[in-house]
């Protein structure tokens, strides 16, 4: 397959995390199981897009693993940690809000930069 198939792949996997991470800061407060079940699914299959993209990315580019792939390894489990933290402390989706906006910007500089 080929490099851009992988980025779109990668790509729309950050898009379902971050979307649906949001859906669940949102929807803390509310109790309707129907959306909330939703935003859940699409965060965990987000999450699998992006390790499947990612790692697709990562065998085309015969990079091996440089310390910034580590840091985004980290970066993914931390979005998968924040899933369950917006379900089970709505009252800390704010922090939740700003950290994910600063993680996602860190990982795009990681991946366009690659400082180490």
């Amino acid at each position: 397959m080929s490099y851009a198939f992988f980025m779109i792949l990668h790509l729309f996997g950050i898009f379902m995390v971050l979307m649906s991470l949001g859906g669940l800061i949102v929807l803390g407060v509310v109790e309707d199981s129907q959306w909330r079940k939703l935003a859940a699914m699409t965060n965990g299959i987000g999450l699998v897009v992006v390790f499947i993209g990612g790692f697709g990315l990562l065998g085309l580019l015969q990079l091996g693993w440089p310390g910034w792939i580590l840091v985004k390894i980290v970066i993914w489990l931390l979005f998968a940690v924040m899933m369950v933290l917006a379900r089970r402390l709505p009252q800390s989706g704010k922090y939740l809000w700003w950290g994910s906006l600063m993680l996602a910007g860190f990982a795009a500089y990681l991946a366009n930069l690659k400082p180490f």
